[in-house]
C-alpha cells in the first residue's frame, strides 16, 4: 500500500491535487494523508487571542468536510486520514514524511512557475528541493485523467540508483502508461561513452515497461519540452532531482511565450536519489 501525503490550504488548487491523487491511484491500494499546517508565529498567536481558537475550530471543521467529500470519491481499497499540525511548513512535512513512511507527496499549484503568495504556491519549490521524497506537482488546470503518456527527461550524465528507477517504474505501471526517455541535445549524433553506458543502464532498468527513447536537437529546454508534449500528447513529465538544471529551469523560470504553456497543463513528478 502506498502512503501519499497531500498538503492542503482549502483552495481550489489543493482540492484539484487531492482529486488527481485519488484518480491516479484509483485502482491500487493507497493510504492518503491530508495535512493542513498552521504556519502562524507565536507573536501572531498572542495578538490574535481568542480568534485563534475560532481559527483552529474552523480548520478542523474544514478538514472534516473535505474528508466526507473525499470518502465519496474514494475506493474500498483506499484509506484516508487527516492531519493538523502547527509550525514550520517544511520541517513539519519532513517529520510527517519520516513518521508515516510517505512514498509520494502530491502538491497543487496554479502553475509550476511558482512565485505566488498562497501557502502551497510559496512552498512548492522548497518541497521539491528540501524534502527527499518523490513529489508530484499538479497545476490547477489539469483535468486529472490517468496519465497514459509519460516523459522522463535526462541527459544520461548520471547513473541513477535503483530506488529512483523503481519509483518511476511503479508510477508508469500504475497508469499502464508508455514511458518516453527524452534527451535534449545541443548537437545531433554526439554522446560520450559514459552517456551511452547510462542510456543502456536505463534501457535494462525499464525493460519490463512499454518504453522508447527520443531526442530533440538544438532547441531551448522550454521549446523542446513544449514541442514534445504537443506531438506525443504527454500527460506527465518526470525529472530527476539530481538534474536540478532541468528542474529549476523547466519548473521555475518565468516564461512569457504564449505557446509555452506546459507550466499550466502538465503535472511534473520529481524523483530524488
Amino acid at each position: 500500500m502506498k502512503n501519499i501525503l497531500i498538503p492542503v490550504d482549502f483552495s481550489k488548487v489543493s482540492w484539484n491535487a487531492l482529486h488527481c491523487a485519488l484518480c491516479f491511484f484509483g485502482n491500487v491500494p493507497a493510504h492518503f494523508y491530508i495535512i493542513h499546517v498552521d504556519t502562524s508565529s507565536d507573536h501572531e498567536e498572542a495578538s490574535e487571542g481568542t480568534l485563534l481558537i475560532h481559527k483552529n475550530i474552523a480548520v478542523h471543521q474544514k478538514l472534516e468536510e473535505w474528508l466526507r467529500l473525499i470518502h465519496k470519491k474514494a475506493k474500498s481499497h483506499h484509506k484516508i486520514a487527516t492531519l493538523e499540525r502547527k509550525g514550520s511548513f517544511i520541517s513539519t512535512m519532513k517529520d510527517v514524511v519520516a513518521t508515516h513512511s510517505i512514498d509520494l507527496i502530491v502538491i497543487g499549484t496554479k502553475q509550476s512557475n511558482v512565485f505566488e503568495d498562497s501557502l502551497l504556491e510559496s512552498y512548492t519549490r522548497a518541497v521539491i528541493t528540501r524534502i527527499k521524497c518523490p513529489t508530484l506537482v499538479v497545476p490547477q488546470d489539469v483535468p486529472c485523467p490517468i496519465p497514459k503518456q509519460m516523459a522522463l527527461l535526462t541527459d544520461f550524465n548520471f547513473r541513477h540508483n535503483s530506488k529512483a528507477l523503481k519509483t518511476i517504474s511503479e508510477i508508469v505501471t500504475v497508469g499502464n502508461a508508455h514511458l518516453t526517455i527524452l534527451n535534449l541535445l545541443k548537437q545531433e549524433g554526439y554522446t560520450s561513452n559514459s552517456q551511452e553506458e547510462n542510456k543502456g543502464f536505463l534501457k535494462d532498468a525499464f525493460s519490463n515497461l512499454d518504453h522508447s527513447f527520443h531526442f530533440v536537437v538544438n532547441q531551448t529546454m522550454d521549446e523542446a519540452l513544449q514541442f514534445f508534449i504537443n506531438i506525443h500528447q504527454v500527460d506527465l513529465v518526470i525529472l530527476f532531482a539530481k538534474n536540478m538544471n532541468f528542474s529549476e529551469h523547466l519548473l521555475f523560470s518565468p516564461s512569457t511565450d504564449t505557446p509555452i504553456n506546459y507550466h499550466k497543463k502538465t503535472p511534473f513528478l520529481i524523483v530524488h536519489e
